[in-house]
């Protein structure tokens, strides 16, 4: 069976990195006039019953689209009629449009890169109420040269206009940002998956944490840094905070909006986790994101309590142990989680990637952790920051070599294709020491932020936290 999947797989990679059919694939995002979108996204439309109507143009392209799709549907074992039923939601189309998209510009290699980043994180603000000892991003007061909410709309319409399908409101703190209901409300309403990481503090009375979910929030974030109160203040600085936490996780949970605890373990809080997983299930949480330890921004200062390639790799262990057992789905930040898990050579079916553990009813699905693991820095994400500078991930230090440009005035599409530091990023097989020659290069990577911070600004460099570059 493995063998008849994978020559699927091989087959549709094939044909999509044909020179005319990425060719082709590249003019469908030429943009219609008449029907007011790209070829591809009237096609698509029009295909899954969104649009009653295109131009003749338009209506040209639809087999071509038809023939991509059948050809991905066979390739991974999946039905028409679920395709269908799940593209009816717009972020989804998006996420879709953004794959085929990158089949033209880019082919189908490992790791796959989309026409557009999946997911933008913006920090919106430096403005925090909380003083964590960890802060990537040297929070507290608000900058002199922070975007407007009227910039940061335009901003979120450019995104849009590329191609992103979801977006993360952070900061600093993003519930003290006087426009963040309106921010959730625009990027809603331009077809966006609309998320958002915070602390909890505000949220902590439903009647606030309600005024996001009526705006459109989808999925928010909660930091929670131990199962004991005083290990989560200590962290946060903050007396009382995770109480507030929790209450704020049940106040989303309440309202239905799609609860993801964060906690990010060090060696302060590394004999809390397994509790913590217990405590969140108790909690009824969807997902428990257990985040790597980054020293940059204030984190720098505290390189001390980063974990050892040991402890990680237990703990790695430990995630993919406990997943099997509920519906609570355990994820990891550190790239290396799908090679533990690989190591492990459990029967079971999921597909621990960065920021997602799906799960497969078919043998396809695993082919496509080659294509779709590792660390998403600068391929299925970036960053932007509260003054409007671009970054491939929220964890890079804001030096100007990691600098993309800024979200004003950066013609997005061309960076996006042509930036030399996303390139580089996107290529495994330029990452150096064990991380380059690595089995698992593909579905890992390591951790680039990692890289820069402990190798003197080398973002090729080996991820330390990995046993591999320990020999």
């Amino acid at each position: 069976m493995k063998k008849d999947v994978s020559s699927m797989v091989r087959e549709f990679e094939a044909f999509i990195n044909n020179p005319l059919s990425k060719k082709t694939i590249s003019k469908l995002n030429h943009y219609c006039d008449k029907c007011e979108a790209t070829h591809l996204q009237c096609a698509l439309d029009y295909y899954l019953g969104i649009r009653e109507d295109i131009c003749h143009k338009c209506k040209l392209v639809l087999p071509i689209v038809k023939q991509i799709i059948k050809k991905g549907l066979n390739s991974f074992n999946t039905s028409e009629e679920a395709l269908i039923n799940t593209m009816q939601d717009p972020y989804w189309r998006k996420g879709l449009l953004s794959v085929i998209k990158g089949m033209g510009n880019f082919g189908v290699h490992k790791p796959f890169v989309p026409g557009a980043p999946f997911q933008i994180v913006w920090n919106i603000t430096k403005a925090c109420n909380f003083k964590c000892i960890h802060c990537y991003e040297n929070a507290g007061k608000k900058a002199d040269d922070e975007l407007t909410t009227d910039e940061i709309i335009k901003g979120i319409d450019k995104l849009s206009r590329l191609g992103v399908a979801s977006i993360a409101f952070s900061g600093g703190e993003p519930t003290v940002h006087p426009g963040i209901i309106d921010l959730i409300k625009h990027a809603s309403e331009d077809g966006m998956y609309v998320s958002m990481a915070t602390n909890g503090f505000k949220t902590a009375k439903i009647e606030h944490a309600n005024e996001f979910a009526d705006a459109g929030l989808e999925f928010v974030q909660i930091s929670l840094d131990g199962l004991n109160p005083e290990t989560h203040d200590n962290f946060r600085g903050v007396p009382n905070s995770w109480n507030r936490a929790v209450q704020s996780i049940k106040n989303f949970l309440e309202l239905g909006v799609f609860v993801e605890v964060s906690t990010t373990v060090t060696q302060e809080n590394y004999d809390e986790i397994p509790g913590m997983i217990d405590f969140m299930r108790e909690l009824g949480v969807e997902w428990f994101m257990l985040y790597n330890f980054i020293p940059t921004g204030s984190g720098s200062e505290v390189r001390d309590l980063d974990l050892t390639p040991k402890q990680r790799n237990e703990l790695l262990k430990l995630i993919y142990e406990e997943n099997g057992k509920g519906d609570m789905q355990i994820l990891s930040t550190a790239p290396q989680f799908a090679d533990v898990a690989v190591s492990m050579e459990s029967d079971s079916n999921l597909v621990p990637t960065h920021f997602f553990n799906p799960e497969y009813t078919n043998p396809a699905m695993k082919e496509l952790a080659d294509f779709v693991g590792g660390c998403g820095a600068g391929r299925f994400y970036m960053s932007v920051e509260p003054n409007g500078d671009m970054f491939p991930c929220v964890f890079f230090p804001h030096d100007d070599v990691l600098k993309l440009g800024n979200i004003k005035d950066a013609d997005l599409e061309d960076m996006w294709c042509n930036n030399k530091l996303l390139l580089q990023l996107r290529d495994k097989d330029l990452l150096a020491n064990h991380c380059g020659v690595c089995e698992s290069r593909y579905i890992c990577g390591g951790c680039r932020g990692r890289a820069y911070a402990y190798n003197d600004g080398d973002y090729l460099g080996p991820d330390p936290g990995c046993l591999k570059n320990q020999t």
